[in-house]
Protein backbone atom coordinates (compact mmCIF):
# COMPACT_ATOMS: atom_id res chain seq x y z
CA UNK A 1 0.00 0.00 0.00
CA UNK A 2 1.52 3.04 -1.01
CA UNK A 3 -0.75 6.19 -0.66
CA UNK A 4 -0.45 8.52 1.35
CA UNK A 5 2.72 8.33 2.51
CA UNK A 6 5.12 5.76 0.75
CA UNK A 7 4.82 1.94 1.48
CA UNK A 8 2.71 0.92 4.37
CA UNK A 9 1.12 -2.32 5.87
CA UNK A 10 -2.47 -1.95 6.21
CA UNK A 11 -2.57 -1.95 10.57
CA UNK A 12 -0.27 0.82 10.15
CA UNK A 13 -3.03 3.36 8.81
CA UNK A 14 -5.22 2.65 11.73
CA UNK A 15 -2.62 1.90 14.89
CA UNK A 16 0.98 4.25 13.77
CA UNK A 17 1.62 3.74 17.48
CA UNK A 18 2.24 -0.04 18.48
CA UNK A 19 3.43 0.74 21.72
CA UNK A 20 1.69 3.13 23.71
CA UNK A 21 2.83 6.69 25.23
CA UNK A 22 2.24 5.49 28.78
CA UNK A 23 5.67 3.46 27.82
CA UNK A 24 7.07 6.71 28.49
CA UNK A 25 6.06 7.35 32.19
CA UNK A 26 6.75 3.66 33.37
CA UNK A 27 10.08 3.69 31.91
CA UNK A 28 10.75 6.86 34.28
CA UNK A 29 9.69 4.76 37.14
CA UNK A 30 12.18 2.16 36.38
CA UNK A 31 14.72 4.17 37.87
CA UNK A 32 13.35 3.27 40.97
CA UNK A 33 15.57 -0.21 40.46
CA UNK A 34 18.27 1.91 39.70
CA UNK A 35 18.22 3.59 42.95
CA UNK A 36 17.52 0.49 44.35
CA UNK A 37 20.82 -1.27 42.75
CA UNK A 38 22.66 1.71 43.92
CA UNK A 39 21.57 1.57 47.37
CA UNK A 40 22.32 -2.08 47.69
CA UNK A 41 25.87 -2.36 46.39
CA UNK A 42 26.47 0.56 48.48
CA UNK A 43 26.02 -1.29 51.53
CA UNK A 44 27.57 -4.13 50.79
CA UNK A 45 30.59 -2.33 50.00
CA UNK A 46 30.17 0.30 52.85
CA UNK A 47 30.03 3.53 50.38
CA UNK A 48 27.97 6.44 50.55
CA UNK A 49 26.17 5.36 53.96
CA UNK A 50 24.61 8.96 54.32
CA UNK A 51 22.83 8.54 50.70
CA UNK A 52 21.71 5.07 51.16
CA UNK A 53 18.34 5.82 53.40
CA UNK A 54 17.07 8.32 50.78
CA UNK A 55 18.49 6.00 47.77
CA UNK A 56 16.14 3.50 49.63
CA UNK A 57 12.67 5.40 49.90
CA UNK A 58 12.76 7.25 46.57
CA UNK A 59 13.87 3.82 45.04
CA UNK A 60 11.35 1.57 46.68
CA UNK A 61 8.30 4.69 46.16
CA UNK A 62 9.10 4.19 42.74
CA UNK A 63 9.75 0.45 41.98
CA UNK A 64 6.15 -0.22 44.21
CA UNK A 65 4.07 1.47 41.13
CA UNK A 66 6.26 0.61 38.16
CA UNK A 67 3.84 -2.64 37.05
CA UNK A 68 1.20 -0.36 36.76
CA UNK A 69 2.88 0.86 32.97
CA UNK A 70 2.77 -2.48 31.95
CA UNK A 71 -0.57 -3.04 33.20
CA UNK A 72 -1.95 0.00 31.59
CA UNK A 73 -0.55 -0.45 28.69
CA UNK A 74 -2.37 -3.12 27.70
CA UNK A 75 -4.84 -3.11 25.05
CA UNK A 76 -7.56 -4.52 27.92
CA UNK A 77 -6.30 -3.36 31.26
CA UNK A 78 -9.25 -4.85 33.07
CA UNK A 79 -7.96 -8.05 32.34
CA UNK A 80 -4.27 -7.22 33.95
CA UNK A 81 -5.25 -9.64 36.54
CA UNK A 82 -4.69 -12.78 34.05
CA UNK A 83 -1.05 -11.95 34.24
CA UNK A 84 -0.92 -13.14 37.58
CA UNK A 85 -3.69 -15.99 37.89
CA UNK A 86 -2.67 -16.97 34.39
CA UNK A 87 0.86 -16.02 33.60
CA UNK A 88 2.21 -17.66 30.99
CA UNK A 89 5.51 -18.98 32.32
CA UNK A 90 6.04 -21.94 30.05
CA UNK A 91 5.30 -22.80 25.86
CA UNK A 92 2.35 -24.87 25.22
CA UNK A 93 1.27 -26.07 22.54
CA UNK A 94 -1.36 -23.01 22.07
CA UNK A 95 1.15 -20.52 23.20
CA UNK A 96 4.75 -21.67 22.22
CA UNK A 97 7.41 -19.44 23.52
CA UNK A 98 7.64 -17.33 26.65
CA UNK A 99 5.93 -13.98 27.62
CA UNK A 100 8.73 -11.81 28.55
CA UNK A 101 6.04 -9.47 30.60
CA UNK A 102 4.87 -12.25 32.64
CA UNK A 103 8.46 -13.35 33.60
CA UNK A 104 9.45 -10.03 34.30
CA UNK A 105 5.61 -8.82 36.10
CA UNK A 106 4.55 -12.26 37.64
CA UNK A 107 8.02 -13.75 38.48
CA UNK A 108 10.85 -11.15 39.11
CA UNK A 109 8.92 -8.03 39.85
CA UNK A 110 7.09 -9.74 43.43
CA UNK A 111 10.52 -11.47 44.00
CA UNK A 112 12.35 -7.76 43.62
CA UNK A 113 9.94 -5.93 45.42
CA UNK A 114 9.81 -8.39 48.38
CA UNK A 115 13.46 -8.79 48.95
CA UNK A 116 13.54 -4.87 48.32
CA UNK A 117 10.67 -4.15 50.88
CA UNK A 118 12.16 -6.63 53.52
CA UNK A 119 16.06 -5.03 53.11
CA UNK A 120 14.60 -1.67 53.54
CA UNK A 121 11.93 -2.63 56.46
CA UNK A 122 15.30 -4.06 58.63
CA UNK A 123 17.74 -1.55 57.65
CA UNK A 124 15.68 1.26 59.02
CA UNK A 125 14.22 -1.32 62.04
CA UNK A 126 16.90 -0.26 64.72
CA UNK A 127 15.99 3.44 64.05
CA UNK A 128 12.30 2.38 63.90
CA UNK A 129 12.61 0.52 67.76
CA UNK A 130 14.21 3.90 69.04
CA UNK A 131 11.69 5.83 67.95
CA UNK A 132 9.67 3.74 69.34
CA UNK A 133 11.28 4.15 72.87
CA UNK A 134 10.98 7.60 72.81
CA UNK A 135 7.55 8.01 71.72
CA UNK A 136 6.29 4.92 72.84
CA UNK A 137 3.79 4.43 69.30
CA UNK A 138 3.02 1.22 68.96
CA UNK A 139 3.09 1.57 65.07
CA UNK A 140 6.88 2.13 64.81
CA UNK A 141 7.42 -1.10 67.29
CA UNK A 142 5.83 -2.86 64.26
CA UNK A 143 7.70 -1.17 61.55
CA UNK A 144 10.88 -2.20 64.17
CA UNK A 145 9.92 -6.12 63.68
CA UNK A 146 11.35 -6.35 66.77
CA UNK A 147 15.11 -5.79 66.08
CA UNK A 148 16.13 -3.65 68.57
CA UNK A 149 19.83 -2.48 67.32
CA UNK A 150 21.90 -3.55 64.57
CA UNK A 151 24.01 -6.52 65.02
CA UNK A 152 26.68 -8.84 63.17
CA UNK A 153 23.63 -10.92 62.95
CA UNK A 154 21.08 -8.13 61.33
CA UNK A 155 24.57 -6.87 58.83
CA UNK A 156 24.86 -11.04 57.17
CA UNK A 157 21.23 -11.19 56.51
CA UNK A 158 20.76 -7.29 55.10
CA UNK A 159 24.15 -8.52 52.65
CA UNK A 160 21.96 -11.81 51.91
CA UNK A 161 18.78 -9.87 50.98
CA UNK A 162 21.13 -7.25 48.83
CA UNK A 163 22.79 -10.05 47.19
CA UNK A 164 19.63 -12.00 46.26
CA UNK A 165 17.74 -8.73 45.40
CA UNK A 166 20.48 -7.56 42.69
CA UNK A 167 19.29 -10.25 40.04
CA UNK A 168 15.50 -9.17 39.93
CA UNK A 169 16.43 -5.32 39.69
CA UNK A 170 18.91 -5.92 37.33
CA UNK A 171 16.83 -7.50 34.97
CA UNK A 172 13.90 -4.78 35.38
CA UNK A 173 16.35 -1.89 35.24
CA UNK A 174 16.64 -2.61 31.26
CA UNK A 175 12.82 -4.20 31.13
CA UNK A 176 11.66 -1.42 28.51
CA UNK A 177 15.01 -1.79 26.04
CA UNK A 178 14.93 -5.45 26.65
CA UNK A 179 11.25 -5.33 24.66
CA UNK A 180 12.61 -2.68 21.89
CA UNK A 181 15.63 -5.23 20.77
CA UNK A 182 13.50 -8.28 21.33
CA UNK A 183 10.67 -7.20 18.72
CA UNK A 184 10.82 -7.46 15.08
CA UNK A 185 7.64 -5.14 14.13
CA UNK A 186 9.46 -1.61 14.61
CA UNK A 187 12.44 -0.83 12.24
CA UNK A 188 14.13 1.87 14.36
CA UNK A 189 14.25 -0.78 17.54
CA UNK A 190 15.53 -3.05 14.82
CA UNK A 191 18.55 -1.43 13.87
CA UNK A 192 19.36 0.30 16.96
CA UNK A 193 22.30 -1.69 17.77
CA UNK A 194 23.48 0.55 21.00
CA UNK A 195 19.50 0.38 22.44
CA UNK A 196 20.08 -1.49 25.31
CA UNK A 197 23.43 -0.37 27.22
CA UNK A 198 22.13 3.21 25.82
CA UNK A 199 18.95 3.12 27.75
CA UNK A 200 20.82 1.25 30.68
CA UNK A 201 22.59 4.68 31.21
CA UNK A 202 20.21 6.89 30.37
CA UNK A 203 18.06 5.06 33.12
CA UNK A 204 20.91 5.36 35.22
CA UNK A 205 20.96 9.27 35.10
CA UNK A 206 16.97 9.68 35.67
CA UNK A 207 17.33 7.33 39.07
CA UNK A 208 20.28 9.64 40.01
CA UNK A 209 18.59 13.11 39.28
CA UNK A 210 15.89 11.83 41.41
CA UNK A 211 17.85 10.93 44.44
CA UNK A 212 20.01 14.40 43.74
CA UNK A 213 16.72 16.26 44.19
CA UNK A 214 15.51 14.11 46.84
CA UNK A 215 18.30 14.85 48.76
CA UNK A 216 18.38 18.70 48.59
CA UNK A 217 14.90 17.80 50.07
CA UNK A 218 15.91 16.09 52.70
CA UNK A 219 18.65 18.30 53.52
CA UNK A 220 21.99 18.44 51.66
CA UNK A 221 24.09 19.47 54.47
CA UNK A 222 23.29 15.63 56.11
CA UNK A 223 24.26 14.05 53.35
CA UNK A 224 27.45 15.29 53.12
CA UNK A 225 30.38 14.65 50.74
CA UNK A 226 28.71 11.43 49.78
CA UNK A 227 26.53 13.10 47.46
CA UNK A 228 29.94 13.63 45.38
CA UNK A 229 29.35 9.75 44.68
CA UNK A 230 25.82 10.48 43.56
CA UNK A 231 27.01 13.37 41.03
CA UNK A 232 30.25 11.57 39.88
CA UNK A 233 27.36 8.31 38.87
CA UNK A 234 25.12 10.82 37.40
CA UNK A 235 28.09 12.44 35.35
CA UNK A 236 29.58 8.83 34.10
CA UNK A 237 26.10 7.85 32.92
CA UNK A 238 25.56 11.07 30.73
CA UNK A 239 28.19 10.79 28.67
CA UNK A 240 28.26 7.33 28.58
CA UNK A 241 24.30 8.04 26.86
CA UNK A 242 26.42 10.99 25.11
CA UNK A 243 29.37 8.19 23.32
CA UNK A 244 26.81 5.59 22.51
CA UNK A 245 23.82 8.13 20.61
CA UNK A 246 27.09 9.54 18.66
CA UNK A 247 28.47 6.05 17.56
CA UNK A 248 24.70 4.61 17.01
CA UNK A 249 24.57 8.02 14.14
CA UNK A 250 27.79 6.77 13.17
CA UNK A 251 26.79 3.18 12.49
CA UNK A 252 23.33 4.51 10.59
CA UNK A 253 25.79 6.73 8.43
CA UNK A 254 27.72 3.85 8.12
CA UNK A 255 25.02 1.18 6.68
CA UNK A 256 22.32 3.62 4.89
CA UNK A 257 23.98 6.93 4.26
CA UNK A 258 22.56 7.64 0.60
CA UNK A 259 19.84 5.21 0.76
CA UNK A 260 15.79 6.08 1.35
CA UNK A 261 16.38 4.52 4.36
CA UNK A 262 18.20 7.60 5.69
CA UNK A 263 15.40 10.34 5.34
CA UNK A 264 13.68 8.20 8.10
CA UNK A 265 16.39 7.36 10.35
CA UNK A 266 17.14 11.74 10.02
CA UNK A 267 13.98 12.04 11.64
CA UNK A 268 14.64 10.55 14.62
CA UNK A 269 18.46 11.70 14.43
CA UNK A 270 17.65 15.31 14.38
CA UNK A 271 16.14 15.13 18.04
CA UNK A 272 19.64 13.55 19.06
CA UNK A 273 21.79 16.88 18.49
CA UNK A 274 19.76 18.61 21.43
CA UNK A 275 20.00 15.24 23.43
CA UNK A 276 23.60 15.35 23.62
CA UNK A 277 24.05 19.21 24.29
CA UNK A 278 21.77 18.53 27.33
CA UNK A 279 23.78 15.86 28.47
CA UNK A 280 26.64 17.39 27.75
CA UNK A 281 25.88 20.27 29.83
CA UNK A 282 24.35 17.61 32.86
CA UNK A 283 27.80 15.69 32.56
CA UNK A 284 30.08 19.03 33.09
CA UNK A 285 27.15 20.25 35.94
CA UNK A 286 27.88 17.31 37.43
CA UNK A 287 31.59 17.52 37.83
CA UNK A 288 31.43 21.19 38.75
CA UNK A 289 28.84 20.11 41.89
CA UNK A 290 31.71 18.19 42.82
CA UNK A 291 33.54 21.04 44.03
CA UNK A 292 30.57 24.21 44.50
CA UNK A 293 27.55 21.87 46.24
CA UNK A 294 25.24 24.37 45.39
CA UNK A 295 25.41 23.80 41.73
CA UNK A 296 24.17 20.17 42.41
CA UNK A 297 20.43 21.76 42.80
CA UNK A 298 20.68 22.04 38.90
CA UNK A 299 21.87 18.65 38.01
CA UNK A 300 18.46 17.09 38.03
CA UNK A 301 17.13 19.45 35.99
CA UNK A 302 19.41 19.04 33.45
CA UNK A 303 19.76 15.87 33.55
CA UNK A 304 15.79 14.88 33.37
CA UNK A 305 15.45 17.18 30.59
CA UNK A 306 17.61 15.44 28.37
CA UNK A 307 16.33 12.29 29.56
CA UNK A 308 12.96 13.06 28.53
CA UNK A 309 13.75 14.27 25.75
CA UNK A 310 15.95 11.38 24.92
CA UNK A 311 12.78 8.62 26.01
CA UNK A 312 10.09 10.59 24.24
CA UNK A 313 12.49 10.34 20.95
CA UNK A 314 13.45 6.57 21.47
CA UNK A 315 9.91 4.86 22.90
CA UNK A 316 7.49 7.89 20.98
CA UNK A 317 8.76 8.58 17.97
CA UNK A 318 10.94 6.19 16.93
CA UNK A 319 7.16 4.07 16.30
CA UNK A 320 6.65 6.73 13.90
CA UNK A 321 9.07 5.01 11.36
CA UNK A 322 6.93 2.34 10.13
CA UNK A 323 8.35 -1.33 9.97
CA UNK A 324 9.37 -0.88 6.01
CA UNK A 325 12.13 1.98 7.27
CA UNK A 326 10.64 4.03 3.99
CA UNK A 327 7.83 5.96 5.91
CA UNK A 328 8.15 8.19 8.63
CA UNK A 329 3.88 8.97 10.17
CA UNK A 330 3.43 12.32 12.11
CA UNK A 331 2.37 12.19 15.94
CA UNK A 332 -1.11 11.01 16.55
CA UNK A 333 -1.85 14.11 18.90
CA UNK A 334 -5.56 12.24 19.87
CA UNK A 335 -3.53 9.25 21.07
CA UNK A 336 -1.11 11.37 23.67
CA UNK A 337 -3.59 13.38 24.88
CA UNK A 338 -5.93 10.62 25.84
CA UNK A 339 -2.85 8.66 27.26
CA UNK A 340 -1.72 12.21 29.23
CA UNK A 341 -3.64 11.78 32.31
CA UNK A 342 -2.54 8.06 32.96
CA UNK A 343 1.27 9.19 32.50
CA UNK A 344 0.91 11.94 34.65
CA UNK A 345 -0.78 9.92 37.04
CA UNK A 346 1.44 6.83 37.66
CA UNK A 347 4.57 9.12 38.16
CA UNK A 348 2.79 11.39 40.63
CA UNK A 349 1.39 8.36 42.65
CA UNK A 350 5.48 7.36 42.75
CA UNK A 351 6.16 10.46 44.23
CA UNK A 352 3.61 10.11 46.68
CA UNK A 353 4.64 6.90 48.17
CA UNK A 354 7.96 8.18 48.05
CA UNK A 355 6.69 11.28 50.03
CA UNK A 356 4.65 8.79 52.33
CA UNK A 357 8.03 6.23 52.62
CA UNK A 358 9.66 9.24 54.21
CA UNK A 359 7.35 9.59 56.41
CA UNK A 360 8.04 5.71 57.78
CA UNK A 361 11.09 5.78 57.50
CA UNK A 362 12.77 8.99 57.88
CA UNK A 363 16.55 9.10 56.31
CA UNK A 364 17.37 11.01 59.53
CA UNK A 365 16.59 8.33 61.39
CA UNK A 366 18.89 5.64 60.31
CA UNK A 367 21.70 3.66 61.89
Amino acid sequence: MTYPLGYLYPNEFAQPLQWLPVLFSYSLLISGADLLLVALIAYLFNKLKRTVPVLLIVGLAFYTVVLLGPLADLRNPDRAVLLFSHPHLFPTAENPGLALITLQGAVLWPLGFVLAALFTLLYFAPANYKRYLSTRNPFYKLLSLGVKSRTPFLNAVLKILAVVALIPLAFWAVYPATLFTMQTALWIWRNWQTLLPMYFADTFVVATAAAILAMWIYGIKKVGDDINGILLIHGAASISVVALLLAQVAIWNAQYGGSPYIQVIDQVASWITPVVMLYLVTFILSLIAVRWRAVSLVVPFTGVAAALLNKWNIIVRAQYAQRSGLTFIGPAEDVIAHELPVMIGIVAFGIFLSIVLSILFPAEGHD
